[in-house]
Formats: structure tokens, C-alpha cells, sequence
């Protein structure tokens, strides 16, 4: 099926972009008090199962209130591209490097970073 207006269903991870001075107690809320399943301390994030999806908590250095960061999927990112463009949604790839990727970063109008990856 091509891609004609650009097809996007939510994705399956979240991040949580954290200030350092809150990201103990943060962890703690999440895995103490609210008690998500923890999936572990990986790629320097402590992961969460929230729903269908993973919950990521990243811990920023330079950050001074938190961030939602979505992920979004499509069936082709480079037709998808090209339908945000016609739409006058820049990407936004300087927000963080993904080496080797077909997906890229884009954010809504209010600021919202969401990532484009391909559907799984």
C-alpha cells in the first residue's frame, strides 16, 4: 500500500527527559511507589513496561524541568518525510544522534519531540 498523506499509529516508547536533580526521586516514583514493572538499566536509561509501550527515563545533565519525548511508526519513513515537509514539520534531528537509522525526529507545534521510525 503507498503512502499518500502519511500514515503514523503510536509508537513503542516514551522518554521521560529528566533534570539530574530530580531523576533519583523520579526512578524511585516509578519503581517504588508507583511500581511498573522495571525492565532493567539499559542504554544509561532505567526502562519501564507502561502499557504496550516502554517507559524510558533518561537522566539530563543540562536540562533544568523535565520533557516528553513520543515515538511514532510508519510503513515508510521517506515517503512519510516527505508528507511532514509538504506540511511544514522540519525535522529535527539535532536533538539527539541515531547512527545507522532510518528513523528521524520531528516535534509538533507546542515543541513536543517525537521520533519517525519505521513500523516493526
Amino acid at each position: 500500500m503507498e503512502m499518500t498523506r502519511g500514515e503514523f499509529k503510536g509508537g513503542n516508547n516514551i522518554a521521560l527527559k529528566i533534570p539530574k536533580f530530580k531523576y533519583s526521586e523520579t526512578v524511585h516514583f516509578y519503581k517504588e511507589v508507583i511500581k511498573l514493572p522495571y525492565l532493567g538499566f539499559m542504554s544509561e536509561s532505567h526502562a519501564f513496561q507502561f502499557g504496550d509501550a516502554t517507559l524510558w527515563l533518561d537522566c539530563m545533565e543540562n536540562y533544568s524541568q523535565q520533557d516528553v519525548w513520543l515515538e511514532i511508526q510508519t510503513d515508510n519513513v521517506k515517503i512519510a518525510a516527505e508528507y511532514l515537509h509538504k506540511n511544514h514539520i522540519n525535522r529535527r534531528d539535532e536533538v539527539e544522534v541515531h547512527e545507522n537509522s532510518e528513523g528521524y525526529w520531528i516535534s509538533d507545534p507546542c515543541g513536543t519531540i517525537l521520533r519517525v521510525n519505521p513500523r516493526k
